[in-house]
């Protein structure tokens, strides 16, 4: 993870997480760590963060979202950082978009959030399916409510690379409105996949990450 300030895992079908595993991820020493565990053979997160960048003030989680409050040393800024693995039934997502709200409307800090949300926006962020959209009205709601942006995704057009050559948009940085007001530069890029059905994303901001 070199050069990375923060690192989201999701679905890392773990139950407990130690720090000589979060080392062997992370690289070096100076890091601190946060998970929520799998339950069964499903699930399971992971935020990870160079300790020199930020310090941890609150932090919330649920077995499908890790929130943190942190301050950013590099800018000064209080801001929040939202590790997410959404369900993928459209009838407990509603659900759990009426749960990061109530985080939100606790918490009005600058918000990056990020980055399963087993949704799409709209049709373009998918191939080779057939059938309603269902969840995306209420997904694209929930990023208007919460004052958030879906930066362009560069270097990718889907994230998720499914069986029958399945492709979907399901993966993505939200950032705050406040954030993109004051840092200009802000980017999301797709990187190469390897084994993992999804792609990594890089989150960037001039020369950090």
């Amino acid at each position: 993870m070199q050069g990375a300030n923060v690192c989201f895992l999701q679905e890392t079908k773990l139950v407990d997480v130690s720090g000589v595993f979060v080392r062997r991820i992370w690289g070096d020493d100076y890091f601190d760590f946060r998970f929520v565990a799998a339950v069964g053979r499903s699930g399971g997160l992971i935020t990870i963060w160079d300790k020199s960048s930020f310090i941890l003030k609150k932090e919330y989680r649920s077995n499908r979202f890790i929130v943190l409050e942190e301050i950013w040393y590099i800018e000064g800024w209080e801001g929040v950082l939202i590790n997410v693995y959404a369900p993928n039934l459209f009838c407990k997502q509603k659900i759990f978009w009426e749960e990061i709200l109530e985080v939100r409307e606790r918490s009005i800090k600058f918000w990056v959030m990020g980055r399963d949300f087993n949704t799409i926006r709209n049709k373009s962020e998918r191939s080779n399916f057939v059938g309603l959209l269902r969840g995306s009205k209420d997904f694209l709601d929930f990023i208007e409510k919460c004052n958030l942006v879906d930066l362009p995704l560069l270097g990718r057009k889907f994230t998720w690379h499914g069986p029958d050559n399945k492709k979907s948009r399901l993966d993505r940085f939200l950032v705050d409105e406040v954030w993109l007001e004051k840092i200009e530069d802000f980017q999301q890029q797709g990187l190469n996949r390897s084994v993992p059905d999804h792609i990594p994303i890089l989150l960037s901001h001039g020369s950090t990450d």
